[in-house]
């Protein structure tokens, strides 16, 4: 492929070719005389034609040089164009942004709150992707991810949203029958709920203890990768579930689920991850913006779960 002229020289020969003088331009461009000279005959070189025929009263276009005023005229002015859009992107939100978050976060909480963004912002167009599974950005195009706990990636931005952690909760009849767990041991013995998270080591429990952090490997009969079925299955009464707070916390606080050993939390903070600068986009900004302003009274709403007492 030929290498295609700079930019700048386009600049610098449609100016000449307007004004009809080299002292005019450098002028106005404010250049010296001999350095628009210069990226004429460049210009000039590259294209391997003369485009301008000189005399010492004038400056007129050869044929080819009418051919470069006009297709250089048509570049500079898409480059205008290309720069005031670029401009424009990180001011006003307009544009697809594509999210991706889990299916029952997403379904519950964040789809709410893509439908108050739409109708806020009219030039808006956004893709909302469910998956259970870890994902790659950038690979499969993403514009922006909501993730729960796990690690974050080092070559990604990550913003805090919210605090979130998860609690072992479980429902008053499945406590009549089997009684509460007294420590974190009793777990191997109970009958538990096992979801089969993307960032989670499925079948160890992890947890932030009073004293250190601490693991169980607790008595699954129960599993699935989708964390509603998980949560209904607790109500029904099949054992006991480390769930996030987001999830149940209006379950225990009416009392439909009771927390277990609240000395035993795991924490799963909320983050925003993107691949670019929010300075840079509009779009992504106030859809990062929006979340974690709702996200954070999420979090308040559900930061104290009261604790019902249960039977020995």
């Amino acid at each position: 492929m030929n290498k295609l002229p700079p930019l700048q020289d386009l600049l610098v020969f449609v100016t000449v070719a307007q004004l009809g003088s080299f002292k005019d331009t450098a002028s106005l461009l404010e250049m010296s005389p001999a350095y628009v000279s210069k990226r004429i005959s460049l210009l000039e070189q590259q294209l391997s034609t003369k485009l301008f025929i000189r005399s010492a009263r004038h400056i007129g276009l050869t044929l080819e040089g009418k051919i470069a005023l006009k297709w250089g005229q048509q570049l500079l002015a898409t480059t205008e164009q290309m720069v005031a859009e670029i401009n424009k992107s990180r001011i006003v939100p307009r544009g697809e942004v594509r999210i991706v978050t889990s299916t029952g976060f997403g379904s519950c909480c964040i789809a709410p709150m893509i439908s108050k963004i739409m109708s806020r912002y009219q030039e808006l167009k956004i893709s909302l992707d469910l998956l259970d599974r870890p994902v790659n950005l950038i690979s499969e195009g993403f514009d922006l991810e909501i993730r729960l706990g796990g690690t974050l990636p080092d070559h990604l931005i990550a913003q805090k949203l919210a605090s979130n952690r998860r609690i072992l909760c479980a429902s008053p009849s499945y406590l009549e029958r089997f009684g509460a767990p007294r420590h974190l041991d009793d777990l191997k013995r109970h009958n538990c709920i096992g979801i089969h998270e993307r960032d989670q080591n499925f079948g160890i429990w992890r947890f932030d203890g009073p004293n250190e952090n601490c693991s169980v490997v607790p008595l699954i009969l129960l599993k699935t990768n989708n964390g509603e079925v998980a949560r209904q299955w607790c109500l029904e009464g099949h054992g006991v579930l480390l769930r996030s707070l987001w999830s149940i916390a209006e379950d225990v606080h009416t009392g439909k689920l009771v927390q277990l050993l609240p000395e035993y939390t795991q924490k799963a903070d909320i983050y925003a991850v993107y691949p670019s600068r929010l300075e840079t986009s509009a779009k992504l900004r106030v859809c990062v913006h929006y979340f974690k302003s709702k996200l954070n009274m999420l979090s308040m709403k559900s930061k104290k779960p009261r604790i019902m007492t249960t039977r020995k």
